[in-house]
């Protein structure tokens, strides 16, 4: 995108949140400034549909709007869920762009990973999927959970919640850009 400064506001303080928008903001701007903010998504605490983490990534916004003056460019919300199905259940997660000068939104989702049986059968929607690892796996520390999220602790790294995030935010970003741009085959 061009040389000017841009300013983003990512709708979280969550550690992994912010590595991942820094590194894809810096793919996508050469000078940008980033601030996060705690706001509430006012969903449940797991999500388990695309409606309902999209909604949250909505409502995360519409609250940074209505709570927090800003001169942001570009607003991001971030949600994690999961999703059961005849499968399995899955952990994924959902990005969610505003341009702010044009108000259009720009949605991006992250690869899915299986949670295991053991994790899967005592999921509740009132209950944050981290403190149900914590409480399976007491070896894991919750600088580890912070750091890497459920899925870098189920995969051992391979992929993290910084990755899940990056890789939405990819999408996102990229459907944003690929507007922009007129592609002549």
């Amino acid at each position: 995108m061009q040389n000017k400064h841009y300013v983003i506001a990512l709708c979280s303080e969550n550690r992994a949140k912010v590595e991942a928008t820094k590194e894809i903001c810096s793919l996508a701007f050469h000078n940008f400034t980033l601030g996060g903010y705690a706001v509430p998504s006012d969903v449940s605490e797991t999500p388990d549909s695309d409606e309902e983490a999209l909604l949250g990534c909505h409502r995360r916004i519409e609250n940074l709007e209505n709570t927090h003056s800003s001169e942001a460019d570009y607003l991001i919300a971030l949600e994690g869920l999961t999703e059961k199905n005849s499968f399995g259940t899955f952990l994924y997660g959902w990005a969610v762009l505003k341009n702010v000068a044009t108000g259009k939104f720009y949605y991006g989702c992250s690869g899915k990973i299986m949670l295991p049986k053991d994790i899967a059968s005592e999921l509740s929607r009132n209950m944050k999927l981290s403190d149900l690892v914590l409480k399976k796996y007491a070896s894991i520390t919750t600088q580890d959970l912070e750091r890497n999220g459920t899925n870098g602790i189920l995969t051992d790294g391979m992929y993290t919640r910084p990755d899940e995030f990056s890789t939405a935010l990819r999408c996102a970003f990229g459907s944003m850009i690929a507007e922009q741009n007129t592609i002549k085959f």
